[in-house]
């Protein structure tokens, strides 16, 4: 039995993202930008980072933090396990960011959020309450996109 089958056979749903998540984070542990990860391991970080980030302080943290960096391939990631109502809550925060696209540049997104305006505050704020509601279950989608590649995860 391989790591992933272990993880994929815990019964806690959140438990087993986590450790999923543990396993891709030690493996590019050394990366730049997740090079040695694969496209469907780096759709599952790019989730977690989302998840973790806006859980702990809103759209706002997300984006002000490098994961913000990775706001497009988010929005692919959350398509890809079929999370369609995230995706939409995503895209609207994207659509909201001061300048479009979304810089890349961490240091460049902070000095446009310095005097971020009221009115973006206020959607950002809107859409982590829709966040927090948890349209879809994220971390049942990201199990099942697991299991329907688990090839790519071991």
């Amino acid at each position: 039995m391989t790591k992933i089958d272990k993880l994929l056979n815990l019964e806690d749903e959140t438990e087993t993202v986590i450790q999923i998540g543990e396993l891709l984070w030690e493996k590019s542990k050394n990366d730049k930008d997740f090079e040695s990860l694969n496209e469907y391991e780096k759709n599952v970080i790019f989730i977690e980072m989302l998840e973790g980030q806006v859980n702990n302080g809103g759209f706002d943290q997300y984006f002000f933090n490098s994961s913000g960096e990775y706001a497009y391939e988010t929005l692919k990631a959350l398509e890809e396990i079929k999370a369609n109502q995230t995706a939409k809550i995503l895209n609207s925060a994207i659509k909201t960011f001061p300048t479009l696209p979304v810089p890349k540049d961490t240091e460049q997104r902070r000095e446009l959020m310095e005097d971020i305006p009221d009115n973006i505050s206020e959607t950002w704020d809107k859409l982590d309450d829709e966040f927090y509601e948890y349209p879809e279950n994220l971390a049942g989608l990201v199990i099942e996109y697991v299991k329907t590649n688990k090839k790519e995860f071991e």
